[in-house]
């Protein structure tokens, strides 16, 4: 799992946000490791919880300011654009078409035909195997296990990440949102301060089939 510094402040784009429907910003924090500790007080924190199931196949670039995965009938894109204080700001927009889907997704949009997503017979396995050798993209599917919590302002999730085929099973704990200020105290109400902060595409990326 690749390391993250743990603060400062830099603005990180040499790129505009991508186009795209469903825009949003907000910083975010994720650790990984069991966290018993905080996995539980989370659930006490939380005025609102639900479980839920996933599944996401991750497109890893070599450029970790973006973060994109296949999941239902759209293309999620998420571009780094601030780091402060150790959180990261990431825009997400949704694509469903190659022509809202920064490059190189836009290309990859269409070498993997994800205009048919909605179709029932599409593989999105058997395009991903189609890809060829020289494209600079790596596939993983993952299953998430995830507990979503709403404290106040703040979302916070507890997730175990299956990496398909292998079944190994990765444990993180998320929280985001927009206030810095009610997020560094809550990290320090976890006991997270001192954790680096590593998002999923970066901690998947040493697992998966190539």
């Amino acid at each position: 799992m690749a390391g993250r510094r743990a603060g400062g402040l830099s603005t990180v784009p040499s790129k505009p946000p991508p186009k795209g429907r469903s825009g949003s910003a907000r910083f975010e924090y994720r650790v990984w490791g069991d966290h018993g500790c905080a996995r539980a007080m989370l659930s006490e924190l939380a005025e609102d919880e639900r479980a839920e199931r996933v599944d996401d196949c991750y497109l890893l670039v070599d450029d970790p300011a973006w973060n994109a995965k296949v999941r239902n009938d759209a293309l999620k894109i998420k571009q780094l654009v601030e780091e402060d204080r150790g959180f990261e700001r990431w825009v997400a927009r949704k694509h469903r078409s190659a022509d809202t889907a920064p490059s190189p997704f836009d290309d990859l949009f269409d070498e993997l035909g994800l205009d048919g997503l909605d179709d029932d017979e599409y593989d999105l396995a058997a395009a991903v195997a189609l890809l060829p050798a020289s494209r600079a993209v790596r596939a993983v599917f993952v299953t998430k296990h995830r507990l979503r919590y709403r404290i106040g302002c703040l979302r916070a999730e507890a997730t175990d990440v299956v990496i398909q085929p292998s079944g190994e099973v990765l444990r993180t704990l998320a929280i985001e949102g927009d206030d810095l200020d009610e997020l560094e105290a809550l990290r320090a109400r976890l006991g997270l301060v001192d954790e680096p902060n590593t998002p999923v595409h970066q901690a998947i990326e040493g697992d998966g089939e190539g």
